[in-house]
């Protein structure tokens, strides 16, 4: 089993609260041929990613990446 560990530290927690909830639907629906595991504490959000394939471990670490992205975005854009 192939994993990735993905720690993400946010300038608050409210930010992170934000970005979480965000992706957290996404989150749920993405664990095909993946499996995840998603936390927060405080200001960090941990993401655990483990797949049997070192490309599906790749391409779901990219997605979130993606969602975290767009989110972050987002959140940016409000906050102006």
């Amino acid at each position: 089993m192939n994993s990735f560990e993905l720690i993400l530290e946010f300038d608050s927690e409210e930010e992170a609260e934000v970005i979480y909830k965000s992706i957290f639907l996404e989150h749920l629906t993405s664990q095909i041929k993946s499996s995840a595991k998603m936390e927060i504490n405080k200001n960090i959000i941990r993401i655990n990613v483990k797949a049997e394939d070192i490309s599906i471990l790749k391409a779901s670490i990219y997605s979130y990446l993606r969602w975290i992205g767009v989110a972050q975005n987002i959140y940016k854009i409000c906050k102006e």
